[in-house]
């Protein structure tokens, strides 16, 4: 029910797009993230047919890690695909961490750079300093860069010149989340939304993602929209504060299924029951959220892949060192854990059991 709910949303984006002028092409393309799990794209396709084949290069490949966090759980798990991805093909790497600081980042961009590697992974802190960095610093260089959970250089998903990119988090992303949950309104409706940090990237897409869909949804009426941080605690005050100025919201909306337990407990302690009395859409489809939609407690959470992140990344990067560049997107949507699952990054109770999550 959820993808077939999906197909219909990603199809109105298409026909506006065609109406508007738009090349439909290029945004059925975009819009493949969340419903079209079956088609993989080429790109795609070459990184799984060389991560088959499984060869170890005869040469141990030294990468830099230019991760912009290492510490919280989302880049923890990312870091652990990383480092099976080195078991198996024979690489070493340095992790340079920015701690999400973009000019942390630039220093150790120019570091690593003047250190020298054979290959470097590039996780932007921030998607305009990103694109700095790249142009200045890591374009130039002889050796290729694969870049890695945000899009930079206001390109949507690959930036032309990288041997890969590999991300989910795109604007397509995001919209197609909260629209799923707005069209869960049939009938007037009050939300609340929690996002991360204001100023950054991720929450960019979080508030054009529900700007646009409150055009497409008029029964969706949002009365509290405001940033969590990703921490529960924040999520905690914010929906109670929210539930306590409007308590007739039936719907959150949050970005991070960690953040969402503050949220469960501010439904909780207003009396009212997670799940049926005010629904909860979340995104991460970690261990614990895919749990929670199981047992009825959120309606849906949106999938997230780290661990899978962080290891085609690192195949693309062996691939483009052993002679094969994908030089393209890797849509994480069209990897196995999609695709050999629920075939959609929509988790609901009807799909929650083919999701098998490694975070």
């Amino acid at each position: 029910m959820s993808s077939k709910r999906l197909r219909g949303i990603i199809g109105r984006h298409i026909a506006m797009a065609a109406m508007l002028g738009i090349g439909v092409a290029f945004l059925a393309a975009q819009a493949a993230t969340p419903a079209d799990a079956g088609a993989v794209s080429e790109p795609t396709q070459k990184a799984l047919d060389f991560d088959a084949k499984g060869a170890k290069p005869d040469k141990q490949y030294r990468i830099a890690y230019l991760t912009e966090c290492v510490n919280n759980p989302y880049c923890q798990a990312r870091l652990r695909g990383l480092e099976d991805a080195a078991a198996k093909y024979g690489f070493e790497f340095k992790i340079f961490d920015a701690n999400f600081n973009p000019a942390a980042q630039l220093k150790m961009v120019q570091n690593a750079v003047t250190e020298g590697f054979d290959g470097y992974l590039f996780a932007p802190a921030a998607t305009a300093p990103g694109c700095s960095m790249w142009q200045r610093h890591l374009e130039p260089l002889d050796e290729p860069v694969v870049s890695l959970d945000l899009p930079m250089c206001k390109d949507a998903n690959y930036t032309p010149g990288l041997a890969a990119t590999v991300t989910m988090q795109r604007q397509v992303y995001y919209n197609a989340h909260v629209d799923f949950a707005f069209e869960s309104c049939t009938e007037p409706c009050k939300v609340a939304a929690v996002g991360g940090f204001v100023g950054s990237d991720l929450f960019g897409f979080w508030e054009n993602a529900i700007e646009q869909a409150k055009a497409k949804y008029p029964n969706a009426d949002v009365v509290v929209d405001e940033p969590g941080n990703f921490d529960p605690r924040v999520a905690l005050e914010k929906i109670q504060n929210a539930l306590l100025a409007h308590p007739d919201i039936t719907v959150v909306l949050s970005s991070w299924d960690d953040m969402t337990r503050g949220v469960e407990q501010a439904i909780e302690s207003a009396g009212k029951q997670p799940g049926k009395d005010v629904r909860i859409y979340s995104i991460g489809a970690t261990k614990d959220g895919v749990a929670k939609v199981k047992q009825g407690i959120y309606n849906e959470t949106t999938v997230l892949l780290p661990w899978e992140e962080s290891y085609y990344a690192a195949v693309a990067l062996i691939a483009a060192l052993e002679g094969e560049p994908i030089n393209g997107y890797i849509n994480e949507a069209e990897l196995p854990a999609v695709t050999d699952g629920p075939g959609t990054i929509i988790i609901t109770k009807e799909n929650a059991d083919t999701m098998n999550p490694n975070y």
